[in-house]
């Protein structure tokens, strides 16, 4: 059976190329024959490259899918891509929000975050939704504000994360968050966890205690970097922008508590976490989960059981110092965080993703 997987942004490195990739992995090491599409804006990529950096990223065995290149993506032929899909038992395509028609046998859409416009607005957009079968969304918070603007049959398949291969290790006073330094957007609300951070750490709450920082960032967000380490001069908040995956994995596994805010003070669902895929690796290394309450951190989370759901800096710093007081409570929450994480484990997304593969 021939898989094809299409991306349009997959040189990223982001958490839908991750989904994507996953799927890729899994497949092919389930004897299916799969590749995965390169549009016009990575033709000048090399396939080898591109696919070492996305296996060693995001940790996947990719050595039995193929990167070829094909006439898809925005600038693309409709006929070379009419014919070309056409031999294809399933495609997926990580959407952004635009489709077109696809002639694979079986097609599929996933939806990684709240995607407001409605395709069957128009004749030809009616037209293109019916050559899709199925959508898979991310969470349930995606699903919920998309599902009304993308009349189609869909399901929630939770992202795979390694649950198995993250260990607890020894627990330092550490306070981990990661999430890209994405300087444009400023999405992941660093300044506001530095914030946090920094009264703490004046009010002597946080002694012996220190904030690490996390994330990829590209050479455009070296000054929302720069900004940042600015606003942390004298304080112990350290940086680790492009963490290796190993170093990462450590990093969490010493972690006693795990912030993250992104979504924080917003009410547009687009900009709130979608799902939150760090958060779960953090539980899964027993690193206690503080994470503010929307998105899609109230599925991973349960408030004051695998850790705790925040709603305002006070929240966020008044749970913080309970669990740097009260190392039972610590304790406790850490061993049911792990537990909590099993539920988003690669072996569930494995059996969800072959039973859709089966099933259409």
């Amino acid at each position: 059976m021939k898989i094809a997987i299409y991306s349009p942004y997959l040189d990223t490195f982001g958490g839908g190329e991750k989904y994507m990739m996953s799927i890729g992995e899994i497949l092919s090491q389930n004897n299916f024959e799969v590749d995965i599409l390169l549009d016009k804006n990575l033709e000048n990529k090399d396939c080898k490259y591109l696919k070492n950096e996305l296996s060693k990223r995001f940790n996947l065995n990719l050595e039995r899918v193929s990167f070829i290149r094909a006439p898809i993506g925005e600038g693309s032929n409709f006929f070379s891509r009419f014919f070309f899909l056409k031999k294809y038992t399933v495609f997926f395509y990580l959407s952004d929000g635009s489709i077109f028609y696809p002639t694979a046998r079986k097609n599929i859409l996933h939806i990684q975050s709240p995607i407001i416009g409605q395709p069957a607005k128009s004749l030809w957009g009616k037209i293109k939704l019916k050559g899709w079968n199925l959508i898979i969304y991310n969470s349930q918070f995606t699903q919920k504000y998309s599902q009304n603007n993308w009349p189609l049959t869909s399901q929630v398949i939770y992202p795979p994360v390694d649950t198995e291969k993250i260990k607890l290790l020894g627990k330092k006073n550490y306070i981990l968050s990661v999430g890209r330094f994405f300087g444009y957007l400023k999405d992941k609300k660093h300044a506001i966890m530095i914030k946090a951070f920094k009264d703490l750490y004046k009010g002597k709450k946080v002694d012996g205690w220190s904030l690490y920082l996390v994330g990829v960032a590209s050479k455009g967000d070296e000054p929302y970097l720069m900004q940042l380490r600015n606003l942390s001069k004298g304080f112990p908040i350290n940086f680790y922008p492009n963490l290796a995956y190993n170093a990462l994995m450590t990093l969490y596994g010493q972690s006693s508590i795990y912030w993250h805010a992104a979504g924080f003070g917003e009410e547009d669902p687009t900009k709130m976490e979608h799902f939150g895929i760090s958060t779960v690796e953090a539980m899964a290394a027993g690193s206690v989960p503080v994470v503010v309450n929307g998105g899609g951190q109230t599925e991973i989370v349960e408030d004051g059981k695998s850790g705790f759901l925040w709603n305002s800096l006070k929240d966020l710093q008044r749970f913080t110092t309970s669990l740097i007081k009260d190392q039972n409570l610590r304790s406790k929450l850490s061993q049911n965080a792990v537990l909590a994480s099993h539920k988003f484990s690669k072996k569930r997304f494995e059996k969800e993703i072959l039973k859709v593969v089966d099933y259409l």
